[in-house]
């Protein structure tokens, strides 16, 4: 203890040199670990960097900036969405609670679906479409039912909102026969599988396209004025396939006792038509001019015999289509 008082003074600097040593060794090991971690990050960026000089494309040097390039075409894409958007708007459900909160109601959406088939079969009658007996438009399963699957209700009056724009430019277009109208099925109701395909909807970046089969009897022009139709209507139609067969008659659905067959039984078969094929209309309608004018078909030359007068070379008959059409439903924009 003499000897501490005695270096009192080297005692107390002894101490501090050691305390400022250990201070010293600890900042000395956390600057190596932060060197390390910044050796580590440089290597890392290092490596990225190889790895994008070696992509093809090449991300770009001082003459061509390929990053900036993408940027525009990035923002000229983007415009470009933009201007197309309104040609696929789309199809308001039935009922329509888009831009609400309100789901749709099982009463709301089985009184819309009566008076939705009530007024496609007046359209049809109108434009002497023959549908098959008691038709419900894919809607069987609905049509006896009160209570429905509630997580499929939104889906059911998609669907309805989009067979009527689909069954319209039908009726439209005059074709002789409706046959049927397919859908993708969405509903634990959904248990009259004629009415449904097999195919779901499929999901892209941009948005879904819901399949229908649509299942018709026409002439080519009535097919043509179809095809026409969903290319420029403002809802997104695209057409996947096209399957032309013969048909043996107007429909294969014919019903004595249907109201809209255009021939119900013990009427004399309807006649013939020359020239382009037209449906009679009532009179003061602006189609008025363009009602058929019927004509007994030439008797066929037999053979040996000599033919007199003109001949028929080519006698176009109704053909049964089938369509696989997809309704693009796009979705909302990304923010």
């Amino acid at each position: 203890m003499a000897w501490i008082k005695r270096n009192l003074f080297f005692v107390i600097g002894s101490v501090i040199a050691v305390l400022l040593i250990g201070v010293g060794v600890y900042y000395l090991i956390a600057e190596m670990a932060a060197e390390s971690k910044v050796s580590a990050d440089i290597e890392q960026q290092y490596a990225e960097l190889t790895r994008l000089n070696q992509l093809n494309p090449h991300p770009g040097n001082d003459q061509i900036d390929n990053i900036k390039n993408a940027k525009l075409q990035e923002a000229a894409l983007k415009a470009y969405l933009a201007k197309l958007t309104p040609l696929f708007q789309k199809i308001p459900g039935i009922p329509d609670t888009s831009g609400t909160t309100n789901k749709v109601s099982n009463s709301e959406f089985a009184a819309q679906l009566r008076n939705t088939v009530s007024d496609l079969k007046h359209v049809a009658m109108v434009q002497s479409v023959i549908l098959p007996t008691d038709y419900y438009f894919s809607f069987e399963s609905q049509r006896k039912i009160m209570i429905f699957d509630p997580t499929s209700l939104d889906k059911l009056a998609l669907q309805l909102g989009e067979v009527k724009v689909l069954s319209e430019i039908l009726f439209a277009a005059k074709i002789n026969s409706l046959d049927s109208i397919r859908r993708e099925s969405v509903s634990t109701n959904d248990n009259n599988p004629s009415d449904y395909l097999s195919e779901k909807t499929t999901s892209t970046a941009l948005a879904d396209l819901a399949p229908y089969e649509l299942t018709f009897r026409c002439f080519s022009s009535e097919l043509a004025f179809v095809l026409s139709h969903l290319a420029s209507s403002p809802n997104g139609f695209i057409v996947k396939s096209i399957n032309v067969e013969p048909s043996s008659g107007f429909t294969g659905t014919d019903d004595p006792n249907n109201p809209n067959n255009a021939n119900p039984a013990g009427a004399p078969a309807a006649p013939m038509f020359e020239g382009p094929i037209r449906r009679p209309v009532p009179p003061g309608s602006p189609e008025a001019g363009y009602a058929p004018r019927p004509y007994s078909p030439q008797p066929q030359a037999t053979a040996g015999a000599t033919a007199k007068g003109p001949q028929v070379f080519i006698t176009e008959k109704p053909f049964r289509v089938t369509l696989m059409v997809e309704v693009v439903k796009l979705k909302p924009a990304a923010k």
